[in-house]
């Protein structure tokens, strides 16, 4: 269906002037707040906008309190806006803003999500000269990365849901239908997902943990591992709880960390994901390879996960979609 990423993340929060500092802190262009919200872009021209959690143009939430509530899917032209709009509405609402040409509408989970042509236009970013043994790349000058900088998220990597009941189920509707490509799955923890245009290891990923229901979090690239540490040292600085990190992931092969976000869930910033190509072939685990983490910093991060703690459950659903209502396990 020629999807190329994601454009657009809305939130509900039920503390907006919270929300709004914890973007500007962790590193996203402000464009405008007030008492209802705040939008924010990235260099990619992709874009981030956060809600009063009552606003009533905002799409049904999954479930209660502060979370994404719509995650816009950029498509690469009006006819594929076209095709995903014929193939969708044939079980399900699409409804569409004919304003902007956006489609709105729900996946087999009930999480709501949009699609519009992308308006995107990425800058490469060149990486600064590093030095190993025997080859020396940079030469009479200090690294980039011992100059201290407040890091810029250059563009939103991936999403995270939650995905109980029928996990095959809930990835097919993705794969079957949107063109999205299986990268890698584990037998009862999630699919890595990406998207039919992108070369990203996994745009999406679908976390089966029990019930556990909703939005779980949303992935920000920078440029290198530096500016991942330096991103995670201004979170703590200005007082945000870290979730999980500094460490590197053995699929993505990313560099991370995770910090719990007010406008609802936990947001990561990363560097360093695999590049997927068409030869690349799909990974089916049995366990979690290498238990997960290449490397970890702290000592009580250990054996930890993304998405650890307490999460709203099935029970705690408005309105799940069919695959939701599937019996877990």
């Amino acid at each position: 269906m020629n999807i190329i990423g994601v454009e657009q993340l809305i939130y509900g929060s039920e503390d907006v002037a919270a929300a709004t500092k914890y973007f500007e802190d962790w590193g996203l262009e402000l464009l405008r707040k007030d008492s209802d919200g705040a939008d924010f872009a990235l260099p990619d021209r992709t874009s981030v906008h956060v809600r009063r959690i009552d606003d009533p143009a905002l799409p049904a939430a999954s479930v209660p309190g502060s979370t994404v509530r719509e995650v816009v899917w950029g498509v690469k032209d009006s006819k594929a806006l076209e095709a995903i709009g014929a193939e969708l509405s044939r079980d399900r609402e699409v409804t569409e803003d004919d304003d902007d040409d956006v489609l709105h509408t729900a996946d087999e989970l009930g999480y709501r999500i949009a699609f519009r042509v992308a308006r995107r236009a990425f800058a490469p970013n060149a990486l600064p000269e590093i030095n190993t043994v025997g080859a020396p790349a940079r030469i009479d000058a200090r690294a980039a990365g011992a100059l201290s900088h407040r890091a810029r998220q250059l563009r939103i990597s991936h999403v995270v849901f939650w995905a109980p009941g029928d996990l095959e189920r809930a990835a097919s509707f993705y794969t079957d239908r949107l063109g999205f490509r299986l990268t890698e799955s584990v037998k009862g923890v999630g699919c890595f997902l990406r998207a039919g245009l992108s070369h990203d290891h996994h745009n999406l990923f679908l976390n089966s943990d029990g019930d556990k229901y909703g939005f779980q979090h949303a992935a920000f690239e920078v440029r290198d591992l530096d500016e991942v540490m330096m991103c995670g040292n201004h979170m703590e600085a200005q007082g945000w709880r870290s979730h999980l990190g500094p460490g590197r992931h053995v699929m993505g092969s990313n560099t991370y960390w995770y910090f719990w976000n007010p406008a609802g869930g936990v947001t990561e910033v990363s560097s360093d994901m695999d590049f997927i190509t068409d030869d690349w072939e799909p990974k089916r685990h049995e366990t979690v390879p290498g238990g997960g983490m290449g490397w970890t910093v702290r000592k009580e991060d250990e054996g930890l996960r993304p998405g650890h703690g307490t999460w709203p459950t099935l029970a705690d659903a408005i309105a799940p979609g069919p695959a939701a209502l599937a019996p877990v396990g």
